[in-house]
């Protein structure tokens, strides 16, 4: 083996002849280790691919350095729904062991297939947005999410649980078994799966049978080892592309965290840069044209088809880009106003551009408005008011004209006007005074600041003749 401390190998004994290190515990660790790795690769070929992930984490619990452990699990990750936690330890084994690692070639193979990810992006924000939903008591809502995302993503178990969880609470308990069974096939003891189970009635065993008769979609080529265990090989016979599940929700969420870094950094800014650099490699060729003698008008033609193609690709790449960033926010102003945030909500929501929204997005959008808006210019106001009977003029008049830009019809509307106006005065602004107590007047003639704003307007005008 090799010693952990000054990496000196030998074969014998448990300390080491060249540092004289104590190697006892740290070889029982990594027998520890290696056993977890081998009942894992036995739970995965029997499909629990839940007691498979548990098994791994504490393989790697024991050593963080189990390379094999580390790509079965992200592989396992992968088949069922979170490819965020997958990258994740992908990534940690290829920068142990950049050479030979089977590990690199999955990272590069998400690298080349963005597509895939954006999907399973898009089904992760979906379900997040059906758990919204839910907490809100709209459940038709989550449900269509849901749909959504299991169509983005067929492999989503999460989402299947959920959507079982919606049928259960509708009372529709044949389309629950229908969404359970789905979880059951191919994660034979999924822990959430097996508790609908048994709270539908049905027999947690049934599945198991079903599936025993059924051909074996997962097969691991890997044999047990009681040394250091080679690079496992996790393949899918019935579908090619597979994509995960969550058991806990901060794994979950950290997860996300990594696919949207891995789309944001390395594929997105990819996909763009190889785009631009191509249109200006034709955009020279065609401005080079006119000095050149060789080339012949129909070549040149073809070059800029070429490039006005390239140029609505990279428009559209970069549109579908701005609109998952503006979907983004929105999710952002969603939670800052479910936390009560309202000054930060319509804030994000002043930073949205809608544009390329869609039906669906555009009335969730409205929706927040309509309803942040108001909360804001409340929150604005009170604070104006606040700073202006304390004197501190200059924090009074940003509250109060920040309060104005959300206001609609809010009772306060005219008692912000008279306090500007007389900051205005304050300021020795005497014709924006004058402005804003006349607004006053006829736009709130029943105001309950009336009396002061006609005596204010009266000195006004008596100190100017």
């Amino acid at each position: 083996m090799k010693c952990p401390n000054c990496g000196f190998e030998f074969f014998e004994g448990c300390r080491c002849p060249d540092c004289g290190v104590d190697v006892y515990v740290f070889r029982k660790t990594r027998s520890a280790s290696i056993h977890l790795y081998n009942d894992a690769l036995k739970l995965a070929e029997e499909r629990d691919l839940s007691g498979a992930a548990a098994h791994l984490e504490q393989s790697l619990l024991f050593d963080k350095n189990n390379i094999q452990a580390r790509n079965l699990l992200g592989l396992i990750y992968c088949e069922t729904g979170r490819l965020g936690d997958a990258l994740k330890h992908w990534i940690i084994s290829s920068s142990l062991l950049p050479e030979g690692n089977i590990a690199v070639s999955y990272i590069d193979y998400l690298q080349k297939n963005a597509r895939e990810m954006e999907k399973c992006n898009d089904a992760i924000r979906m379900y997040n947005q059906a758990i919204h939903y839910l907490k809100q008591g709209s459940d038709d809502l989550a449900v269509i999410q849901l749909k959504k995302a299991i169509d983005n993503n067929p492999d989503f178990l999460d989402a299947y649980n959920l959507m079982t969880l919606c049928c259960i609470e509708d009372k529709n308990t044949k389309r629950a078994l229908h969404f359970n069974e789905i979880v059951l096939k191919r994660d034979i003891r999924n822990p959430i799966a097996l508790r609908y189970a048994s709270l539908l009635g049905a027999s947690a065993a049934a599945p198991a049978k079903m599936i025993e008769k059924a051909k074996p979609a997962a097969v691991v080529s890997v044999k047990k080892t009681d040394s250091n265990p080679p690079i496992p090989r996790y393949k899918r016979r019935e579908k090619k592309n597979g994509v995960l599940e969550k058991r806990d929700l901060l794994a979950f969420l950290a997860g996300i965290g990594v696919a949207a870094i891995v789309i944001l950094v390395l594929i997105v800014p990819a996909l763009n840069e190889s785009k631009d650099t191509k249109m200006k490699e034709l955009e020279i060729a065609v401005e080079n044209y006119a000095g050149e003698t060789n080339m012949k008008p129909e070549e040149v033609l073809a070059m800029r088809t070429e490039l006005e193609k390239l140029q609505a690709e990279n428009k559209l790449l970069r549109s579908e880009e701005n609109k998952q960033a503006n979907l983004e926010l929105l999710a952002t102003a969603v939670a800052q106003m479910t936390d009560g945030d309202f000054e930060a909500c319509v804030t994000t929501l002043d930073s949205i551009d809608t544009v390329s929204f869609s039906e669906e997005d555009l009335a969730k959008y409205n929706s927040v408005k309509s309803t942040a808006y108001p909360k804001a210019a409340d929150s604005y106001y009170t604070k104006g008011k606040s700073e202006f009977l304390s004197n501190n003029y200059t924090e009074a008049k940003t509250y109060l004209e920040t309060a104005l830009n959300y206001t609609s019809n809010e009772n306060f509307i005219d008692d912000s006007l008279f306090y500007l106006a007389k900051i205005a005065e304050e300021d020795q602004d005497i014709v924006k005074a004058k402005e804003l107590y006349n607004r006053i007047v006829k736009e709130y003639p029943d105001s309950n600041q009336i009396t002061n704003v006609k005596n204010a307007l009266q000195k006004l005008n008596e100190a100017a003749e």
